[in-house]
């Protein structure tokens, strides 16, 4: 399986992804046999729901520690110590010491919802070199709503991607008033790199919830939340229309691998020069939630 790399912001490097599952995506979506495996069962919600019935059981609890360790996690950022968690999906939802996530404060500033891998797009008409070349992402297929569509023709789009050793609630990125949220039902494929094969309809069939944000100075903002394989629920802990600041959380994924997409109105913002240029060279960008990721116009 080819390896899979990211520019770290931090460490101002590229580094290669520790892969959760490795030997399972090389046989589920490279062999003939995982693939049909993949198909019958692997994107069922079944299969995710008994999976995350395992997860939330007091039974996973001795696969949290190993895990912490193999994939060398900051533990002293926990709100809880690791000790504590109740079950594996306790330690995957976990929350964080406040100190270990600053937000920017600057009110022209759009931060990453997210910890994960990201990829920014002036155009969302125009997703290479990552995707597939001539590939769309069209709003209207992604929720299925053809009146909020109309509102980001041509809009801008961060697409985040969590791994499972990131850190899994999301946040708002700027201060707004959020709607209410809307369940899209799909399927439960895998968003790695590596099972997606630079396919965007993955994003389209997939279980998903989607959020209007309001906003005093950068327009609307369209929040998509989208499940993977093993994700066992989308949570969301916010209410709705109800004024939320920058970095308020907005909800959290239960276990499994999940992307979150933002998508902005055409002109609104300008995105940060290193995640632009790195995905220019079809490379995701390490950056933690609270930090910057474009700047409002």
């Amino acid at each position: 399986m080819k390896e899979v790399v990211f520019f770290n912001r931090y460490t101002n490097a590229v580094e290669e992804e520790k892969i959760v599952g490795e030997l399972w995506i090389r046989l589920a979506y490279s062999t003939a046999l995982g693939k049909l495996a993949t198909a019958l069962l692997f994107k069922r919600k079944l299969f995710s729901v008994l999976f995350g019935k395992f997860a939330s059981s007091p039974a996973s609890r001795n696969k949290i520690k190993p895990f912490v360790e193999k994939y060398n996690l900051k533990s002293d950022s926990f709100e809880k110590k690791v000790s504590e968690f109740t079950s594996f999906n306790d330690f995957f939802i976990r929350k964080l010491k406040p100190s270990a996530r600053p937000i920017s404060p600057k009110s022209n500033t759009i931060t990453t919802p997210v910890d994960g891998r990201h990829l920014a797009y002036v155009n969302m008409r125009n997703l290479s070199p990552f995707f597939i070349k001539g590939e769309q992402l069209s709003v209207e297929d992604l929720i299925v709503n053809k009146v909020t569509a109309k509102k980001f023709t041509n809009g801008s789009v961060l697409i985040s991607r969590l791994a499972p050793i990131d850190y899994h609630r999301f946040h708002f990125p700027i201060a707004c008033v959020p709607d209410k949220t809307f369940l899209i039902k799909g399927e439960y494929s895998s968003i790695h790199p590596t099972a997606m094969n630079g396919m965007v309809d993955t994003f389209l069939r997939n279980k998903k919830t989607s959020t209007l944000l309001h906003t005093k100075n950068c327009g609307d903002i369209l929040m998509v939340e989208i499940g993977a394989t093993c994700v066992g629920s989308i949570q969301q802990t916010f209410v709705p229309r109800k004024s939320a600041l920058k970095g308020d959380e907005k909800g959290y994924f239960e276990f499994g691998g999940s992307t979150v997409i933002l998508i902005f109105e055409n002109g609104r913002i300008q995105f940060s020069d290193d995640i632009l240029e790195n995905t220019a060279s079809g490379v995701e960008t390490y950056v933690l939630m609270g930090d910057e990721v474009a700047t409002i116009i």
